[in-house]
């Protein structure tokens, strides 16, 4: 049921589902941060897999952009997860209170710009028609791409939190639409996130368990989650949503010094 209800609010305001996978599997079930690191990257593997299907189905996914973005997404993943190997729990636990400390201020105060554009190198063109009719074409820079994609990279694999967070808000800088910058953003998730579990796996660092129940749990509620979407008016759920996790930073940090 928790998983379900994760599900449901990721799919609703847009949020990887791993901002509360983690939590949930330390501060609840008492998982090692380490474990629970691992295991939320291995559960967003098929909820991003589904997510990917679906947004593929609806021709929404500029697949030319996601290339320069999975690349250096997967190698710091690669490298975030690898790290975690080195780094006490402890230590873990507050660089993951810090991440989703900017992911709550991000959310709360959106006007805020913490992905600047790199405007420094040569651009291309990419452009992407839906099955809507709706025909787009964005002209990206390389560089601000594979920047920002070996950075949501190694922060997913250190925090276990899919790197939609960086990749959304670097896709909508070059004037991609929300939906086709999420779109692609899950596409991008899914790599990034499978080769953090298969890291994670080598490590030891996966609870079977919890990955089967989370995983089954989080994709329904997905979908729930993708059908109530057009209900309901998510503004005012954003915000609970941003003070709720600046709750959760203050348990987790109470817990590390206490």
């Amino acid at each position: 049921m928790i998983a379900f209800f994760i599900g449901i609010l990721a799919s609703i305001l847009g949020v990887g589902g791993g901002v509360l996978f983690v939590p949930t599997l330390t501060l609840i079930f008492g998982l090692d941060p380490k474990i629970a690191i691992g295991t939320s990257l291995a559960i967003i593997v098929f909820t991003s897999l589904s997510g990917t299907v679906t947004y593929g189905r609806q021709g929404r996914i500029f697949y030319k952009s996601a290339v320069f973005i999975i690349l250096p997404s997967v190698a710091g993943s690669i490298i975030g997860s690898l790290s975690t190997a080195y780094i006490p729990g402890s230590v873990l636990s507050l660089i993951f209170a810090g991440f989703l400390l900017v992911i709550a201020f991000h959310i709360l105060f959106p006007r805020l710009v913490f992905i600047p554009m790199i405007t420094i190198g040569p651009c291309f063109d990419d452009r992407c028609e839906d099955r809507f009719q709706n025909t787009i074409q964005v002209r990206p820079n390389y560089l601000h791409l594979i920047f920002w994609g070996g950075i949501g990279g190694f922060l997913g694999g250190i925090t276990g939190v899919g790197g939609g967070v960086i990749n959304v808000p670097a896709l909508l800088s070059v004037s991609m639409p929300i939906h086709f910058a999420v779109a692609t953003s899950t596409l991008v998730i899914f790599f990034t996130s499978l080769s953090g579990a298969l890291v994670h796996t080598g490590l030891g660092q996966v609870n079977l368990d919890y990955l089967v129940i989370y995983s089954t749990g989080a994709v329904i509620g997905a979908f729930t989650g993708a059908n109530l979407a057009p209900r309901i008016r998510s503004e005012h759920l954003t915000k609970v949503f941003g003070l709720f996790l600046v709750i959760i930073v203050f348990i987790i940090a109470s817990r590390v010094f206490a």
